[in-house]
């Protein structure tokens, strides 16, 4: 397990723009075989009712470049010294899709930019690499997060789509007066719980690739997402409230020092059984963001704090735990401190 600390470092802003349009699980039934009973059984065990999802050919780039302006109408984006890009639906295979959003949004041609190939814990990863950075010397770092999960996830595939929303973060970090403590796991012996298949070097392209193949839980083709939702449920509850009790140990502090723990938005069910086990209620551990906006991948913290802390997070000074789990499989969890941040309510793309 890595654990790692930091000091004289804050989060400033943090700004979340979801999918131009919003699906509801009523109206996409029929792509799964869903008839109105088990609509109502998901939607009440499941928390499925509506997601956000883009248009043709909107990247999530699209959506981290409008968060990011949203930030820059209130920041200096000369101050950027960095820009992180978290995805798993880079707009190419190469380049690097940083290196394109840096040139987007006019930022220095001096500025470091990289891309990361992470989802369910790509913004704790990202932060982790942001803090590190400003660490290092730098200044001023923009983190941007998000998938466009409509590109790898299936319309007939009743396991994994329903879940599924687009959405692109994009948060600031700069040298300031906040702590921060991360712990970092991983384990790719899991790698094939969560996985799509073909497309890469491994398993290239292929016209089979396109091929739709049946089983019990879907519909889907070698070059869209697998989920063992059996596997991945099971890995969420072993390991999630372990992970927790390592970073209160680490950070020293108990559950009680902490005012709201913001996890990957994963669903709901598995959000209430986290909670059961660390004995927390709603108040404490928002879990209604894939309810609204679907399962956001890398930006589901964030969106979830645009969507519901957004007053608390702009005008509170917080102790808050981030957690995220899943693809990988990888999982890890931050203690931050936070003070009036720029947060202001989650958006929807305008193009």
């Amino acid at each position: 397990m890595a654990k790692l600390s930091f000091e004289n470092i804050e989060i400033k802003a943090i700004v979340t723009t979801t999918g131009d349009k919003k699906v509801t699980i009523e109206e996409e039934a029929s792509n799964y075989g869903y008839d109105e009973k088990m609509v109502k059984r998901l939607k009440k065990r499941m928390g499925f009712n509506s997601r956000y999802v883009v248009s043709d050919k909107i990247c999530t780039s699209d959506l981290c470049i409008q968060s990011a302006k949203t930030i820059f109408e209130k920041f200096n984006k000369d101050d950027v010294e960095a820009l992180i890009f978290v995805t798993q639906t880079p707009d190419y295979k190469a380049p690097s899709t940083s290196i394109i959003m840096a040139d987007r949004l006019g930022l220095s041609k001096d500025v470091i930019a990289y891309d990361i190939n992470l989802g369910c814990s790509g913004f704790i990863n990202g932060l982790l690499n942001a803090y590190t950075l400003i660490n290092s010397g730098l200044k001023s770092v923009l983190l941007c997060v998000g998938d466009v999960a409509s590109n790898f996830a299936y319309y007939k595939d009743k396991n994994l789509t329903p879940l599924m929303g687009d959405a692109g973060s994009a948060i600031l970090i700069q040298k300031g007066k906040g702590k921060a403590s991360f712990v970092i796991h991983n384990d790719g012996s899991g790698y094939k719980h969560l996985i799509i298949p073909d497309g890469g070097c491994r398993n290239p392209f292929s016209k089979e690739s396109l091929v739709e193949k049946e089983s019990e839980d879907g519909i889907r083709r070698g070059i869209d997402m697998y989920m063992n939702g059996g596997e991945i449920f099971n890995f969420t509850i072993k390991v999630v409230p372990k992970m927790f009790d390592e970073l209160f140990e680490y950070a020293k502090i108990t559950k009680e020092n902490i005012d709201y723990f913001v996890l990957h938005q994963a669903n709901k069910y598995i959000l209430q059984n986290i909670a059961k086990r660390l004995e927390l209620s709603e108040d404490k551990l928002p879990m209604s963001t894939m309810t609204i906006y679907g399962n956001q991948n890398s930006a589901s913290i964030p969106g979830t704090i645009n969507a519901f802390l957004d007053e608390k997070f702009s005008n509170e000074k917080l102790k808050v735990v981030f957690a995220g789990f899943g693809i990988g499989l990888s999982w890890g969890a931050c203690v931050v401190d936070i003070e009036n941040v720029y947060a202001p309510k989650i958006e929807q793309y305008k193009g």
